[in-house]
């Protein structure tokens, strides 16, 4: 057992995150500095990403309340502030505060100008290290996955549900935009990433496809320079860029080219602990490179006839930009982006044969790189490799845990019945 109790001040992070895991374990309620009552009905999925250090933590209030946020650890709260948080917005989305010494804080203020509630494990920390680290969180609308005796099935149908949410939602765009702009923005979305999708979204919507359209004109030597400096110079990042992207020749260019009212700045961007591969610049880059390659035909036209010439293989080939955009990151646009905005294309215009297509193509792509969710619900459920993994499955793994972990609905008798604030 850890002797936290005589040694506070040696009690490291770690220590604190690895009890903080087990705190969905506890039959008692927790109490905040400020004196509120809170069960944890799952403690959140660790992130090795720049932010806070749980995401999607799921807290139940002693009004049967449920509670979706992040949680931040620090073992005294006035680390919150030394480390900035303060100051930072993408802690504006914590919604408890966890550490082992108040040193006298009852809440923590945030950027957003809201203050996040803190909670002491110092009481609670005997029971915490006494519990398995393997008990997982008894979240109700996991139960039957986990006793699912076809379990590839169930995935396979929940994958199905978030392809057809997916292609649903593009459907919608579609018909309140066009189907190139709709794509583009979910292209641009996509090379976000996890920690730029929002700066991404953004400078799709400051450069939108339609003042990159008529680009299509410009002599092919100059239009992937005309479509670099626009969506370069509109991110804040050009200097960013490397030499041999020719930085001088993209400042001249974007000087004499149309100017967004609010272009973005480098503080936009996340790029602390960003890897070299998902850096924006070089992400934007290939971004530059999938529009100049589809410009002619419209972005939509050219990947639906992609999908239906050649397959998936060739489309996948075809958003495969190196050293810009991997395979791999091509592989997830492909199923997360191309394959149900296709589909909705499809269906907005009548076309079964690309709609079949992009059905099949989905059903049959190969599994993609494992991702924090998807690391997260295998343990939940304890699915083990006897479970062949497909992207389909996988996708189906980010369905429940979207619906099942962060969707959970509780009517008030039953927040008393199974999950007590005691």
């Amino acid at each position: 057992m850890l002797a936290i109790a005589e040694q506070p001040a040696a009690y490291s992070e770690n220590a604190l995150a690895a009890l903080w895991s087990r705190a969905h374990t506890l039959a008692d309620a927790l109490i905040t500095q400020g004196g509120k009552r809170l069960r944890v009905l799952y403690p959140g999925r660790p992130s090795a990403r720049a932010g806070p250090d749980f995401r999607d933590a799921v807290l139940l209030t002693d009004d049967g309340s449920a509670i979706t946020g992040d949680i931040e650890l620090h073992t005294t709260a006035p680390g919150w502030y030394s480390h900035g948080h303060h100051s930072d917005p993408n802690y504006n989305g914590v919604v408890l505060h966890v550490v082992f010494s108040p040193k006298g804080h009852t809440d923590t203020r945030q950027q957003s100008g809201m203050n996040a509630p803190i909670l002491a494990l110092e009481a609670a920390a005997d029971s915490l290290d006494k519990a398995s680290a393997d008990a997982a969180p008894s979240l109700p609308a996991l139960h039957a996955l986990r006793d699912d005796t076809d379990i590839g099935a169930a995935l396979d149908a929940a994958g199905d549900a978030r392809f057809l949410a997916k292609s649903h939602g593009f459907t919608l765009d579609i018909r309140h935009d066009s189907a190139d702009e709709t794509l583009y923005r979910g292209i641009m979305d996509a090379l976000g990433y996890a920690s730029n999708r929002k700066p991404f979204r953004t400078l799709a919507q400051r450069v939108p496809y339609r003042t990159l359209a008529p680009l299509q004109d410009e002599p092919p030597a100059t239009r992937l320079l005309a479509i670099k400096a626009m969506l370069l110079g509109t991110s804040g990042l050009m200097r960013l860029a490397d030499d041999n992207e020719g930085i001088a020749q993209l400042q001249r260019l974007y000087k004499r080219m149309p100017k967004p009212k609010r272009p973005l700045s480098k503080k936009d961007w996340h790029l602390f602990r960003v890897r070299p591969a998902n850096h924006p610049v070089r992400r934007i880059i290939g971004a530059a490179r999938i529009l100049d390659d589809c410009l002619n035909d419209g972005i939509a036209d050219a990947l639906a006839n992609e999908l239906l010439q050649g397959g998936a293989k060739s489309l996948t080939a075809r958003l495969q930009h190196p050293p810009y955009i991997g395979k791999g990151r091509a592989q997830d646009m492909l199923v997360n982006v191309a394959l149900p905005f296709l589909h909705a294309h499809a269906l907005s215009g009548g076309a079964d044969a690309l709609a079949h297509a992009a059905q099949t193509a989905y059903n049959t792509a190969p599994k993609l790189q494992d991702n924090e969710i998807t690391r997260e619900m295998r343990r939940l459920c304890n699915i083990g490799k006897e479970t062949k993994m497909t992207a389909r499955r996988q996708q189906g793994l980010i369905h429940l845990y979207k619906t099942a972990v962060l969707g959970q609905t509780y009517s008030s008798s039953l927040q008393r019945k199974e999950h007590p604030i005691a």
